[in-house]
């Protein structure tokens, strides 16, 4: 079956549908009028609400953004490789240990070699991760212990798979296109410096933010020293970035920094040998383990170890704040570690306006269908967190903003702040003699 959003390669607002009250996904534009029937009133489009919603969020004391491997599906490197998707996942680790190996470890810990459409690699990785442990309290109880040469082959597997799934999600190059990182973080850092600095939590692993952040030359602050070694300390993130004259001791808020939290870890994070967590990209040994918390059923115990467990305190503790905006997308609620907090944070904070974007509610063989101007609402396939939140806005919770859509698709919705400083100003220049010299 043909996919709606394969024709669509570039982000555009247009593409972007409201749930209303009604339960009805409404079109970005309105209806045309009918020529053969003029007392028919043409119904609005979803514009207006959309862009109010979204330029209350920009201008919220603080904002909040959490984003999901969905916005990294809009990076595009020319001829490849692109972001990964489970399957592509399952298919990487399945060549790197050779299909007969592959087969054979998930006979044994499934009972039988997956066909098309099982092809799960977090359910696989958590049935082995289960397995070794459980193999391994068996091997400590018994010196005679018959099943050694198994967990050997597990463990074995097991670092073969994450060795796959590192190299997998480490393909941004210094060329790789990041239009709607990039548009989406130049539209905040217009934001005034003398509010609290945007929070930007993603699941991702790779880094589309940070090389986009390089680009427009905003600051990212991410917990890590400024030292040569960097190092990962949370007390970090209590500092800022200010502009101080050398004969004044006035200190401004440098405009454009970001707080940056890597929920599950980073491409460039790696474990020393004494518990320090250092920002490398030296291949993965002994004393350089990688930082990252693998997609398996074990995420929610991994998060609550150093530097995960700092990460959700602090989106924990942001949701708690008052007149707090929180923008998601491209994230599916599959982790309950994350979304627990956040369902929790829409019963409690009654400041808090939530803005979800995700191209996932609407099945996308309806969306062909271009002059419909409403489109019923599904929650059949949707997961629970999901459903809580749609049903809210049944409910009438105006707090709440839901959109179907993509990443780049709510990149390009942003509105832009009236007003530049210089400084912003001057970045504009460069950039665009940059774009004229085609560098």
């Amino acid at each position: 079956m043909k996919n709606f959003w394969d024709g669509e390669p570039v982000g555009k607002k247009e593409l972007l549908r409201l749930l209303t009250r009604d339960g009805k996904w409404l079109r970005w534009e309105g209806e045309k009028e009918d020529p053969n029937d003029p007392s028919k009133k043409p119904k609005a489009g979803c514009k207006d609400q959309v862009e109010e919603a979204l330029l209350a969020a920009l201008h919220s004391t603080n904002v909040v953004v959490l984003l999901g491997s969905g916005a990294s599906f809009s990076a595009k490197n020319e001829g490849g490789p692109n972001a990964p998707g489970m399957w592509h996942l399952w298919e990487a680790v399945k060549n790197g240990c050779g299909e007969a190996a592959f087969n054979d470890i998930a006979k044994s810990v499934i009972g039988h070699v997956p066909a098309d459409g099982e092809d799960n690699i977090e359910a696989l990785l958590s049935l082995c991760k289960m397995s070794i442990e459980l193999l391994e309290v068996r091997a400590e109880k018994d010196a005679a212990f018959p099943d050694r040469a198994r967990l050997e082959q597990l463990k074995d597997f097991v670092a073969t798979a994450e060795r796959e799934i590192l190299a997998q999600v480490g393909f941004v190059r210094s060329d790789t296109e990041l239009p709607a990182h990039t548009g989406f973080l130049r539209k905040f850092a217009r934001r005034s410096p003398e509010k609290p600095r945007v929070k930007l939590f993603t699941t991702n692993y790779d880094l589309c933010i940070e090389t986009a952040g390089l680009r427009l030359g905003v600051v990212l602050i991410d917990g890590f020293s400024h030292s040569a070694e960097q190092r990962f300390n949370r007390d970090h993130f209590d500092h800022d970035i200010v502009r101080r004259a050398a004969s004044s001791t006035k200190a401004d808020y440098l405009d454009g920094v970001f707080h940056l939290y890597k929920l599950h870890g980073s491409v460039d994070w790696r474990r020393r040998s004494d518990e320090v967590v250092i920002r490398s990209v030296e291949d993965p040994g002994e004393d350089r383990m990688p930082v990252l918390i693998y997609p398996r059923s074990s995420k929610y115990q991994e998060a609550f170890e150093s530097p995960y467990l700092d990460m959700f305190a602090a989106l924990q503790a942001a949701l708690r704040e008052p007149d707090t905006t929180l923008i998601v997308s491209g994230f599916g609620f599959a982790d309950d570690h994350i979304s627990a907090p956040i369902w929790s944070a829409i019963e409690t904070n009654l400041s808090l306006r939530l803005v979800l974007c995700d191209r996932g509610f609407v099945e996308q063989h309806k969306l062909f269908d271009e002059d419909a101007q409403e489109i019923d609402l599904d929650l059949s396939g949707q997961r629970p967190y999901q459903s809580k939140i749609a049903r809210l806005v049944q409910q009438g919770d105006t707090r709440i903003t839901i959109l179907n859509g993509r990443f780049e698709d709510l990149a390009d919705a942003l509105p832009i702040i009236s007003g530049k400083t210089d400084r912003q100003l001057l970045q504009d220049r460069l950039e665009n003699l940059r774009e004229d010299d085609g560098t």
